[in-house]
């Protein structure tokens, strides 16, 4: 059932046409910023876009005063690493950019989390691979955000147990909060 899922909705968002892909992103990270700006924070995880994932490669430039960190796969796991530049990147597994760099051991305060599908009960489908859900199953958790464009949000996803739970869904459309927000 999950493939199932997965395949059409990745069918659906590569076929997203270029200038909404552009301009649903930018609504989604005029969304972020307003939703973080009276936190207090001093990280941020974000990703590089793929298979037109919500880009927010522009918040680097918004968030300059911040730690900007980018998950790096090695083997089964996953972690996070600082950057400072576009200059910092290489093509990693999956074809993926990936950063280049140590590994970042503090904690971070906000996760910028794509994915493939979300519900309403603010559950998260992703690739299958479980990169999150066990990075999350080890690592203290900050605030965890899911971005995704509207068409993404569906009213169920089957989940097992291991599958994280998103604090917020923001898409171009609205703000989905869990009750603890």
């Amino acid at each position: 059932m999950k493939d199932g899922i997965r395949k059409v909705m990745l069918k659906k968002r590569m076929s997203l046409e270029k200038d909404m892909y552009d301009r649903y992103s930018y609504l989604i990270r005029t969304n972020i910023l307003k939703y973080i700006e009276n936190r207090k924070f001093k990280s941020i995880a974000m990703y590089y876009p793929f298979r037109k994932e919500v880009d927010l490669l522009n918040l680097i430039d918004l968030l300059k005063d911040k730690d900007i960190l980018f998950p790096k796969i090695k083997g089964k796991d996953m972690y996070f690493v600082k950057i400072s530049s576009f200059d910092e990147f290489e093509k990693g597994k999956y074809g993926i950019m990936e950063p280049v760099g140590e590994i970042y051991n503090k904690i971070i305060d906000i996760f910028l989390i794509p994915g493939i599908a979300f519900d309403e009960r603010l559950f998260r489908l992703g690739y299958g691979g479980g990169y999150y859900d066990r990075y999350f199953s080890k690592y203290k958790k900050g605030l965890l955000i899911g971005t995704a464009f509207d068409f993404q949000i569906l009213k169920d996803v089957p989940t097992y147990n291991h599958d994280i739970k998103m604090d917020v869904i923001i898409t171009e459309k609205r703000i989905i909060k869990g009750d603890n927000l």
